[in-house]
Protein backbone atom coordinates (compact mmCIF):
# COMPACT_ATOMS: atom_id res chain seq x y z
CA UNK A 1 0.00 0.00 0.00
CA UNK A 2 1.36 3.37 -0.77
CA UNK A 3 2.05 6.45 1.99
CA UNK A 4 -0.50 8.20 0.71
CA UNK A 5 -3.36 5.77 0.52
CA UNK A 6 -2.56 4.19 4.15
CA UNK A 7 -2.62 8.04 5.50
CA UNK A 8 -6.25 8.07 4.13
CA UNK A 9 -7.22 5.14 5.44
CA UNK A 10 -5.43 5.66 8.64
CA UNK A 11 -7.15 9.03 9.13
CA UNK A 12 -10.88 7.44 8.58
CA UNK A 13 -12.80 10.05 9.95
CA UNK A 14 -10.43 12.93 10.25
CA UNK A 15 -10.43 12.90 6.70
CA UNK A 16 -13.94 13.75 6.36
CA UNK A 17 -13.50 16.66 9.32
CA UNK A 18 -10.30 18.07 7.98
CA UNK A 19 -12.46 18.10 4.01
CA UNK A 20 -15.39 20.15 5.82
CA UNK A 21 -12.62 22.37 7.35
CA UNK A 22 -11.18 22.96 3.56
CA UNK A 23 -14.81 23.37 2.62
CA UNK A 24 -15.73 25.77 4.80
CA UNK A 25 -12.25 27.70 3.85
CA UNK A 26 -12.88 27.95 0.70
CA UNK A 27 -16.81 29.30 1.34
CA UNK A 28 -15.19 32.40 2.70
CA UNK A 29 -12.72 32.75 -0.35
CA UNK A 30 -15.47 32.00 -2.86
CA UNK A 31 -18.62 33.97 -3.25
CA UNK A 32 -21.50 33.02 -2.91
CA UNK A 33 -22.97 30.49 -0.91
CA UNK A 34 -22.41 27.17 -2.24
CA UNK A 35 -19.43 25.48 -0.69
CA UNK A 36 -20.71 25.63 2.60
CA UNK A 37 -23.25 22.80 1.91
CA UNK A 38 -20.44 20.54 0.79
CA UNK A 39 -18.87 21.17 4.16
CA UNK A 40 -21.77 20.30 6.40
CA UNK A 41 -22.09 17.16 4.42
CA UNK A 42 -18.16 16.15 4.84
CA UNK A 43 -19.06 16.78 8.81
CA UNK A 44 -21.99 15.10 9.35
CA UNK A 45 -19.90 11.67 7.33
CA UNK A 46 -17.19 12.79 9.88
CA UNK A 47 -19.56 13.11 12.95
CA UNK A 48 -21.48 9.68 11.81
CA UNK A 49 -17.73 7.74 10.75
CA UNK A 50 -16.20 8.34 14.44
CA UNK A 51 -19.45 6.89 15.55
CA UNK A 52 -19.85 3.98 13.62
CA UNK A 53 -17.58 1.85 11.39
CA UNK A 54 -18.36 2.55 7.80
CA UNK A 55 -16.44 1.10 4.70
CA UNK A 56 -15.09 4.21 2.77
CA UNK A 57 -17.22 3.38 -0.11
CA UNK A 58 -20.42 3.73 1.95
CA UNK A 59 -19.03 6.94 3.34
CA UNK A 60 -18.85 8.40 -0.23
CA UNK A 61 -22.25 7.50 -0.95
CA UNK A 62 -23.44 9.38 2.00
CA UNK A 63 -21.55 12.15 1.23
CA UNK A 64 -22.89 12.37 -2.34
CA UNK A 65 -26.65 11.57 -0.83
CA UNK A 66 -25.82 14.29 1.86
CA UNK A 67 -24.53 16.71 -0.40
CA UNK A 68 -27.71 16.41 -3.06
CA UNK A 69 -30.08 16.82 0.13
CA UNK A 70 -27.98 19.82 1.43
CA UNK A 71 -28.02 21.57 -1.92
CA UNK A 72 -31.27 20.81 -2.75
CA UNK A 73 -32.98 21.55 0.58
CA UNK A 74 -31.01 25.27 0.17
CA UNK A 75 -31.65 26.01 -2.85
CA UNK A 76 -35.76 25.19 -2.13
CA UNK A 77 -35.84 26.97 1.22
CA UNK A 78 -33.35 29.96 0.88
CA UNK A 79 -34.67 30.76 -2.39
CA UNK A 80 -35.46 34.70 -2.22
CA UNK A 81 -39.02 35.59 -3.26
CA UNK A 82 -38.52 38.46 -5.80
CA UNK A 83 -42.03 38.49 -6.42
CA UNK A 84 -43.40 40.81 -3.70
CA UNK A 85 -40.18 41.99 -1.89
CA UNK A 86 -40.82 44.27 1.20
CA UNK A 87 -38.92 47.31 -0.60
CA UNK A 88 -38.53 46.76 -3.78
CA UNK A 89 -36.73 50.23 -4.91
CA UNK A 90 -34.45 49.68 -2.18
CA UNK A 91 -30.65 49.82 -4.28
CA UNK A 92 -32.52 51.58 -6.84
CA UNK A 93 -33.00 55.17 -4.97
CA UNK A 94 -33.54 57.48 -8.32
CA UNK A 95 -36.44 55.21 -9.19
CA UNK A 96 -38.36 55.76 -5.43
CA UNK A 97 -39.17 59.35 -6.48
CA UNK A 98 -40.66 58.60 -9.77
CA UNK A 99 -44.53 60.40 -9.38
CA UNK A 100 -43.16 62.90 -6.48
CA UNK A 101 -42.74 66.47 -6.56
CA UNK A 102 -40.03 68.82 -5.45
CA UNK A 103 -39.02 71.87 -5.24
CA UNK A 104 -36.39 73.42 -7.74
CA UNK A 105 -33.36 74.25 -6.04
CA UNK A 106 -30.93 75.72 -8.69
CA UNK A 107 -32.58 76.73 -11.41
CA UNK A 108 -32.96 74.13 -14.29
CA UNK A 109 -31.24 75.85 -17.86
CA UNK A 110 -30.62 74.44 -21.00
CA UNK A 111 -32.07 71.08 -19.47
CA UNK A 112 -30.35 70.71 -16.57
CA UNK A 113 -30.17 71.86 -12.72
CA UNK A 114 -31.08 70.87 -9.15
CA UNK A 115 -34.26 69.71 -7.34
CA UNK A 116 -33.74 69.46 -3.24
CA UNK A 117 -35.50 66.03 -1.98
CA UNK A 118 -35.47 65.98 1.29
CA UNK A 119 -31.73 68.02 2.46
CA UNK A 120 -29.89 66.77 -0.88
CA UNK A 121 -29.82 68.30 -3.92
CA UNK A 122 -30.26 65.84 -6.85
CA UNK A 123 -29.58 66.52 -10.38
CA UNK A 124 -32.27 67.03 -12.56
CA UNK A 125 -33.23 67.11 -16.74
CA UNK A 126 -36.35 68.86 -17.82
CA UNK A 127 -37.51 71.77 -19.71
CA UNK A 128 -36.30 75.35 -18.22
CA UNK A 129 -37.83 75.90 -15.09
CA UNK A 130 -36.96 78.59 -12.11
CA UNK A 131 -35.19 77.93 -8.41
CA UNK A 132 -38.60 77.87 -6.57
CA UNK A 133 -41.03 76.19 -8.33
CA UNK A 134 -42.42 72.72 -8.00
CA UNK A 135 -41.83 69.86 -10.71
CA UNK A 136 -42.94 66.46 -10.79
CA UNK A 137 -40.13 63.33 -11.21
CA UNK A 138 -41.60 61.55 -14.21
CA UNK A 139 -38.47 59.01 -14.85
CA UNK A 140 -34.95 58.45 -13.88
CA UNK A 141 -31.64 58.06 -15.87
CA UNK A 142 -29.12 56.46 -13.47
CA UNK A 143 -29.14 59.49 -10.89
CA UNK A 144 -30.81 62.01 -12.90
CA UNK A 145 -34.49 62.97 -11.97
CA UNK A 146 -36.56 63.74 -15.45
CA UNK A 147 -38.86 66.19 -14.46
CA UNK A 148 -41.71 68.35 -16.15
CA UNK A 149 -43.36 71.20 -14.42
CA UNK A 150 -46.21 70.80 -12.10
CA UNK A 151 -49.48 71.90 -13.09
CA UNK A 152 -51.62 73.35 -11.33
Amino acid sequence: MSDVSSVFLSLGAWNWLILAALFFALELAAPGIFLVWFGIAAAVVGGLALVFDFSWQLQLVLFAAISVVAVVAARKYLRMDDASPERPLLNRRAQQHVGRSYVVAEDISNGYGKVRVGDTLWRAEGPDVSAGARVRVTRTDGATLIVEPEKG
